[in-house]
């Protein structure tokens, strides 16, 4: 069975939101890519891989669902951060993932964002589910394994790439 790449599948995705306004004009994420990939490669075959299947189409609607409510402002209703707050945090997020290889300090992201340490830390892990540092270096290894494993790249470039210096330390994340 032949494996379509990603941007082949993006290209697709592109054509049928300009044709079609049923489908939403976004990009994909990392994360979305990689559970594309999953599928595209799916290693089983007969009802294992109709179960493999389902489930990864699940995943992939629960990915993209979260992702677009979000996006969108809505929150879980035990979230509790001003409009303000979290406003501030998504622009932080954006800051972060603008700058993963490099990314600002937590004293730095918070002037930037114009809220303190503290809300800053305890608001985006809320409003994320992950302190801002387990955040980068989640993106960074999310960006080093389509690296891997779309590019064939070597596990030494990834890791200068995503912005791991010490090779060691990127094995030990």
């Amino acid at each position: 069975m032949q494996a379509w790449p990603i941007p082949r599948l993006e290209a697709q995705w592109s054509r049928m939101a300009a044709r079609d306004k049923l489908y939403d004009n976004r990009k994909m994420t990392p994360l979305v890519k990689r559970i594309l990939h999953e599928i595209m490669r799916c290693p089983y075959r007969a009802e294992i891989r109709r179960m493999y299947m389902e489930g990864k189409i699940l995943e992939l609607l629960a990915v993209y669902m979260d992702e677009v409510l979000l996006e969108k402002g809505s929150l879980p209703r035990d979230v509790a951060l001003s409009k303000t707050d979290i406003a501030s945090l998504r622009q932080a997020k954006q800051i972060v993932d603008a700058n993963l290889i490099a990314p600002p300090s937590l004293v730095e992201l918070s002037r930037l964002i114009c809220l303190n340490e503290y809300k800053l830390k305890k608001g985006f892990k809320e409003l994320f589910g992950l302190p801002v540092h387990a955040y980068v270096i989640d993106q960074r290894l999310e960006l080093a394994r389509c690296l891997l494993e779309q590019d064939g790249s070597s596990v030494t470039y990834a890791a200068s790439m995503v912005g791991f210096n010490n090779l060691g330390q990127f094995a030990e994340t």
